[in-house]
């Protein structure tokens, strides 16, 4: 379930990411920022993801299960956090 869990904020940071690119926004992540300047934003959303989903398969197979609810906790952090920053620019 924490696996699902972190795939699941995975995607919707990926998503929430393109939809503020659509509003102009960037991304502040050096890497991903980088690489979306340098290839394209859909790219660099699909790296995001898979880069996720290897992540979690790795501690997965590791049993670091305690270790992927604090990322999951986090990553629940940065999705409210984007998604309130949307929130506002849209009103």
């Amino acid at each position: 379930m924490t696996l699902l869990a972190w795939v699941s904020l995975n995607a919707a940071d990926a998503l929430l990411t393109g939809l503020s690119f659509l509003m102009g926004a960037r991304e502040l992540n050096p890497f991903l920022g980088t690489i979306a300047l340098a290839l394209s934003v859909q790219q660099m959303l699909i790296i995001k993801l898979l880069f996720a989903v290897a992540l979690g398969g790795a501690l997965w197979l590791r049993r670091s299960f305690g270790t992927i609810r604090v990322l999951n906790w986090a990553m629940s952090w940065v999705v409210m956090y984007n998604a309130l920053i949307i929130t506002y620019a849209l009103s």
